[in-house]
């Protein structure tokens, strides 16, 4: 009789410390958020539709949160983004300038940060929050 018990204690303790060990290494190691990104036809026609290109290489450099992670080439990417941005702003209506504007500060932040060794993975942040909301903004319009 008290052998049954101890066999189905100890399943009952490993089914607990497996359990606890997955809850415990989904948040050491969550898994990898998946990117998906709107097709450029659903971006609004116009500024919009222009910069959607650009939205979508931001979000590529921005979906992680290593800011460590960034390369030279991702580096010269910001640069592009920024300016491809800055021209298009002015065609831009103004529901759309604002969000724009706030991507075109947050990269240049993030650009200074990265260029001056001090960057912090929240510029990486502030920089997909801010395109996240032009991304919302272009595509919910259209």
């Amino acid at each position: 009789m008290k052998r049954p018990l101890l066999v189905a204690a100890a399943v009952l303790a490993s089914a607990v410390l497996i359990g606890a060990a997955a809850v415990i290494a989904r948040h050491v190691w969550p898994p990898e958020r998946r990117l998906v990104l709107p097709a450029v036809e659903r971006f609004a026609p116009g500024a919009c539709r222009d910069a959607a290109e650009t939205v979508r290489s931001l979000a590529r450099l921005t979906h992680g949160d290593d800011v460590t992670a960034l390369t030279r080439s991702d580096r010269a990417e910001l640069r592009r983004a920024q300016d491809r941005l800055v021209a298009l702003r002015t065609a831009a209506s103004a529901d759309v300038r604002e969000p724009m504007e706030a991507v075109i500060v947050s990269v240049g932040y993030l650009r200074l940060r990265l260029d001056s060794r001090t960057a912090e993975p929240r510029y990486l942040t502030d920089v997909e929050t801010a395109r996240a909301r032009l991304e919302r903004t272009c595509v919910g319009s259209g």
